[in-house]
């Protein structure tokens, strides 16, 4: 080595230790990983940060593994565990790279310390016996545009099982008007907790029988409280009565091109209500308000496999496919595949 030449820092794994801290380097990954992925949905920093205040069954300081090459955060790794709505427990996993730090084996490293904690989970579930009912499983999610990922997660005896699309609508011209089905009137949500609180609950309800887990409400409720871009004034929601009966939960966000673009965060309609045009009457209504609020496009999300055929829906009502997310598997390991971030050595 010549005089007055450093050695490049090595990328060094440890457990998240301060969150607030790091939520701005965290954010900033998976922004820059989706924008490379081509994935159209994208979080601001406030919905991020509301979103990571109020995980679901994950403690940052045991289940969130932060990769830093100097004092730069380049990746992240994260995981937790679910019951869904088939029977089934998960233990999940999902990790970001920063493009500019791909195919360096961060990756590869970060979904090794996953499979660690999350066979730890297992075994401590199945030592206090919970679940014992429930069939098993790792579970993993990628966006469909870093192949690396894909190629990754296939390599550890990962398969594909359930895709994703993100859909947009190029313009909010030409909306057909649907009517209401009969009995059913569109009331405003107040921003109150209580009004907030019946809305959240029969989103829930709704999705109790879809894919997937159902969100804990309190959960859900303070990502929403705690989100200063959240506004209830964008819900369109139809009453009978004193009853939710359906809903689009919308939004304005900012696009990777810098451009707002509306979003129809959820859709549900309820159960007794289904199959009386009520989606669809609520989805005209939800365009029609946000190009009032002054947006030129719409984007949502979908189950390709929504047993409901919400995606021929959503493309009757001109949402077309512009990028989509996979969920992979497998079986539990019974052992472990590598030391925990603290032990690993630099």
């Amino acid at each position: 080595m010549s005089a007055g030449s450093t050695v490049a820092p090595e990328v060094w794994i440890e457990l998240s230790g301060n969150l607030e801290a790091e939520l701005r380097g965290l954010h900033a990954v998976v922004d820059a990983a989706r924008a490379a992925d081509g994935e159209i949905e994208r979080n601001s920093f406030e919905a991020f940060r509301a979103y990571y205040r109020n995980l679901e069954h994950c403690t940052p300081s045991t289940d969130l593994a932060i990769a830093r090459l100097g004092d730069e955060i380049v990746a992240y790794a994260r995981v937790s565990w679910s019951d869904t709505t088939d029977g089934e427990r998960w233990y999940e996993s999902i990790c970001f790279v920063h493009p500019d730090h791909r195919r360096h084996g961060i990756g590869r490293r970060l979904l090794a310390w996953t499979e660690a904690r999350r066979l730890e989970l297992a075994v401590a579930d199945e030592r206090a016996g919970a679940a014992p009912d429930r069939p098993r499983r790792f579970t993993a999610i990628n966006d469909d545009g870093g192949v690396g990922g894909d190629v990754l997660l296939r390599a550890a005896g990962y398969e594909p099982f359930r895709r994703f699309y993100s859909m947009r609508r190029p313009d909010l011209k030409d909306i057909s008007d649907h009517p209401l089905p009969p009995g059913l009137e569109l009331r405003p949500i107040p921003d109150e907790p209580d009004a907030i609180r019946a809305v959240v609950r029969a989103d829930n309800e709704a999705f109790a029988d879809h894919f997937g887990s159902v969100d804990d409400e309190d959960v859900v409720f303070a990502q929403i409280v705690e989100d200063p871009e959240a506004d209830t004034s964008l819900w369109v929601v139809a009453f009978d009565g004193d009853e939710v009966a359906g809903a689009v939960l919308n939004g304005i966000h900012a696009g990777h091109d810098g451009v707002a673009i509306g979003w129809l965060d959820s859709v549900f309609t309820r159960r007794p209500w289904r199959k009386r045009g009520l989606a669809r009457a609520l989805i005209a209504r939800s365009l029609i308000l946000l190009r009032e609020r002054g947006v030129s496009s719409a984007a949502l999300g979908v189950d390709a496999s929504n047993p409901n055929q919400a995606l021929g829906l959503y493309e009757s009502c001109g949402f077309r496919r512009a990028s989509s997310t996979t969920s992979y598997r497998k079986d539990i390991p019974r052992t472990p595949v590598t030391p925990l971030p603290e032990e690993a050595a630099r």
